[in-house]
Parts: C-alpha cells; structure tokens; sequence
C-alpha cells in the first residue's frame, strides 16, 4: 500500500515536470514564431528600404541624362516611383512642374492622395502627386507606408536640387556658348598660357601670332623695339613673377625679326592677367594690332602743325616783315653816311641795329622750326624735383636783376615717375619766363613761386606769379600755336610746353593765383608708364 502511494506520488512529479517542461517549450516556440514574424516584418521593411533606396538612386542617375530633355526624364521618373510602392499595383503617379503634368499610364486621381511640393531656389514651381486607386476606402488608410511617405519627401527635394542643377547647367552652357561666340569672333587676339605653353588661341590671334608670340612662351625679347626693350622686359617679369595681377603694354616689335632686309614693325596693345584655368594658374593675355592708329596718329600730328602753320604764315611774313623793313632803312642810312662820310660811331650803331633785327628774324625762324619738328621725349624713372631744381636755378639770377622774389615749395615724398627730365625742365623754365615777363612792367611787389605736391597718384607742379593774370575768356586761347598778348612775341612757347606735358600724359591748366595772377599747373600721372607697359 504505501509502496503504490509512493509511486503514484513519483509519477504525478514527472507528470508536473514534464507539464512544465511543455509550457517551457510552449513559450520558446512562442517566441519563435514572434521573432520569426519580426524578422518577417524587418524584411518586408528593409526590402522597402532599399527599393525606396534603389528609386532614389536610379532617379538620381537618370538625371544625371544630360541629352535627355526633362520632360523624358519626368516620365521615366513617375514609373520608377510607381514600381517602387508596396501596392504599385494600385498606384499611380504624376508630377506637376511649371504648369505641365507628366503621369504614369494608368493614371486616375482619387481621393487618397500623397504629395509634395517642388522647390526649385526657394520657390514652389510644382509637386509630385501619389494616388491610391483601391476601391475600399478603408483600405485607404493603410494604402501607404510611413516609409513610402518619407519616400516621396524625398524624392521632391531630390527633383527639386538635380532641377536646380540642370537649369545652372542649361544657364553655363549657354553663357559658354556666348562667351566662345564672342571670343572666336572677337577682333581681338586672345590666348591662354600655362607652364611656358600657349594652350588656347582665338582665330585672331592665330592672325596675329608671329615672333610675338615667342614673347609669352619663353620670354624672348629680340624682337622688341629697342626703345621698348627695358619697358617690356619689366612688364613681362611682373606678371610672370606674379607681382601683379594685371597688366597693360603698348610697344613696338618687328614681325620678321631687326636684322631681315625689309624689317615691318608693328605697335601692339596687350593687357595681360593672371587667371585660374581648369585649376590651374594661367596668363590670359588679349593682344590688339594698333599699327594703323598709331601710323593715323602721326599723320594727324603732322597735320594739325601743318594747319596750324598755315593759319598763321601771314603773322609770321609780319613778324619778318618788321625787321626786313628795319634793315633795308639801315641799309640805305649806312650808304649814304659813306657817301657823306660820316663818323665810324654812327656806323657802329647801325650795324648793331642790323645785327638786332636779324636775331629778331632768326629767332622768330627757330621758335617755328621748332614747333614743326617732331619730337619724342626719352622717358626715365627719376625724381621730378631734379629739372624743377635745376629750372629755379637757371631763372634765379635773372629774376633778382628784375627785381622778381623767387620762393619754392617742393615736397619731399614724391614717388619717382617716368619722365623726359629735359623737356620738364624746358616746361617749367618757360613757365618762369613767362610770369616774369608778365610783371615787367608792373608796379609792386613782384612774387613767382614754384611748388610740388603729390595728389592721389598724380604729382602736380605749379608755377604762381602775383602778376594781372589771365582773363577767364583767355585761358584755354593762351594754348594755341602763335596766340599772344605781348609784343615781340610768337605765341608757341604755351603751345609746345602742352604738347610736352600731354606727351608725359598730364594736363596744363591756368587759374588765378593766390595773389589774384595767374597759376599754371601742371598734372603728371605716377603710374601712366606702368599702364602703358
């Protein structure tokens, strides 16, 4: 009996155990089939994930297309999304942009709807459109994933950002398309050097390249003038060393070389700057044949002195006239004192008289020949107070006797300019002259002073007398060949110092001085040598 209760009791523990043992494994096959659904579910999402991720990538690519037209590209683009729902079945898409709709084929609005805007630089220029076209709306509500809405997000900002780009893209075409129109055509020579090699040139240039082109490629000179060797050299070593940014060069060079038989030189004006090519620092240098200007030049140079002389033959005959006449009395005095044999001493003074009119006719000859002689100044880098100097010194002897105080101011910190010394100092002794002969015969104090200062980047010399001045309707006359107030005089010293600062650049002008006479100054560039290199 108790034997039999004792293996009952032992078989209702294993009964227990094994009842535990079932839920155990109830519970981990469970589990299971949770974990299995899970997996399940994770699946489904992370094959959506890389079919919303696949979508992204093959539209991304198709709009990488550039020959393809957007509107293609569109198309292609709503049958992509369609094909990448979950229930693509019954899906459809459109995309709306600027007015015009693009739609999958099977295409029917309904009232369950997906979309967002399009923006294109801030502004909404369309929208992508997702339908549902179940018919049960209370499959509607879960017609969509989450994913798929954060899909057509998106996908608009992707449309919107590569639209962007390609309209960036059509707009640098184009500018390039016009650009290239304008410099193929262009009657400008232009070209691009990089590391020693001209790498691009415009069919203009390929007119004009020659010998100068050696020039840019390995700086050789040989061909330059030689009065613009020493001005193109320091050009040329400023750009190449990058010293400046920007350059401008106006010279002479010959197009067969200077020892051919039958040299032909050319004036050319290049502007040469430093740019970035394809990454890479380059020389852009734009190139003008100015030959036909500069030949034009001359001669309405040559012309105009011509005119000018023409205008006034008539005061010059009188100008000679006067001491011809003067001469031909003396000459006819001086016989008949022979003939009556009068005293040696008012032979003398008939000769000397003689002697007077013929300088007059041989100054006047000078002062003409002069003018009419073509000039061109020899431009040197120096101080300009250095001719002022020797100017003031030169007058200043002469000044004291006429009872003329002479004072200067000249500045200390002016930056050396590109000037012909001698033609300076020819302009400012002249200028000197000029106002002390203008006080002559004046009554009071007789004051010239001389200054130079440094305004912006000009230097402006001034040359001011305390004489009756020039009257207002007069200082732009007083510049004319042969004009003048004086007797005695011929008029082309104003005339000849213009042309001499308009020469070096600069302008001559006439105001009223602080002690109400007249003040010429003078206006002189500091960097005019450095544009025209």
């Amino acid at each position: 009996m108790d034997e039999g209760k004792k293996t009952k009791g032992l078989l209702l523990m294993e009964l227990k155990a094994l009842q535990n043992r079932l839920a155990e494994f109830e519970a981990v096959e469970g589990e299971h089939r949770r974990l299995e659904q899970e997996l399940e579910n994770r699946t489904r999402e992370l094959e959506e994930r890389v079919k919303e991720l696949d979508c992204l990538y093959t539209i991304s690519r198709l709009f990488e297309e550039r020959e393809i037209p957007l509107s293609e590209v569109f198309q292609k683009t709503v049958d992509i999304i369609r094909l990448s729902l979950q229930c693509s079945e019954n899906s459809c898409v459109r995309i709306i942009f600027e007015g015009q709709a693009t739609e999958t084929k099977n295409f029917l609005e309904s009232p369950s709807k997906l979309d967002c805007d399009i923006i294109v630089r801030g502004n909404r220029l369309g929208s992508l459109e997702i339908f549902c076209l179940d018919d049960k709306p209370e499959s509607h509500r879960e017609h969509f994933l989450k994913g798929e809405k954060q899909l057509i997000t998106a996908i608009s900002e992707v449309i919107g950002r590569i639209i962007e780009q390609k309209q960036t893209e059509k707009a640098f075409l184009e500018s390039e398309k016009r650009f290239r129109c304008l410099v193929e055509n262009s009657p400008t020579g232009i070209f691009i050097i990089q590391d020693g090699q001209i790498i691009y040139e415009n069919p203009e240039e390929k007119k004009l390249s020659g010998p100068l082109a050696q020039l840019f490629r390995h700086g050789n000179l040989e061909n330059i003038h030689p009065d613009d060797f020493e001005r193109v050299k320091e050009g040329l070593e400023k750009i190449v060393s990058r010293e400046v940014e920007s350059l401008d060069m106006e010279f002479r060079y010959y197009t067969r070389g200077k020892e051919s038989a039958n040299p032909e030189m050319k004036w050319v004006y290049c502007r040469a700057s430093l740019i970035e090519y394809f990454g890479k620092e380059a020389i852009l240098v734009n190139k003008l044949d100015v030959t036909r200007v500069k030949e034009l030049e001359h001669l309405l140079m040559i012309e105009d002195k011509m005119s000018s002389l023409g205008r006034v033959a008539s005061g010059i005959a009188h100008e000679i006239r006067s001491p011809l006449s003067g001469i031909n009395i003396y000459l006819n005095n001086l016989e008949k004192i022979f003939e009556r044999a009068e005293s040696r001493e008012k032979v003398k003074e008939i000769l000397r008289q003689l002697q007077s009119a013929s300088s007059k006719i041989e100054s006047v000859i000078k002062r003409v020949m002069d003018f009419s002689r073509p000039s061109e100044p020899k431009f040197i880098l120096t101080e300009i107070n250095q001719p002022v100097e020797e100017a003031i010194n030169l007058s200043s002897v002469t000044l004291r006797k006429s009872g003329i105080a002479l004072s200067k101011s000249l500045a200390e910190d002016l930056l050396p300019c590109h000037i012909d010394p001698h033609l300076i100092g020819q302009v400012i002794l002249n200028l000197i002259i000029n106002a002390a002969e203008a006080m002559k015969n004046m009554e009071g104090t007789k004051r010239i002073e001389v200054t130079s200062s440094m305004q912006g980047n000009r230097i402006v010399l001034s040359v001011s007398d305390s004489g009756p001045g020039v009257p207002f309707h007069l200082r732009k006359k007083i510049f004319d060949p042969f004009f003048t107030t004086k007797d005695g005089s011929t008029g082309i010293g104003l005339n000849l110092c213009e042309r001499i600062i308009t020469d070096h650049g600069g302008s001559l002008i006439v105001l009223s001085s602080k002690w109400g006479g007249a003040e010429f100054r003078v206006e002189i560039p500091v960097e005019r040598e450095r544009k025209k290199e």
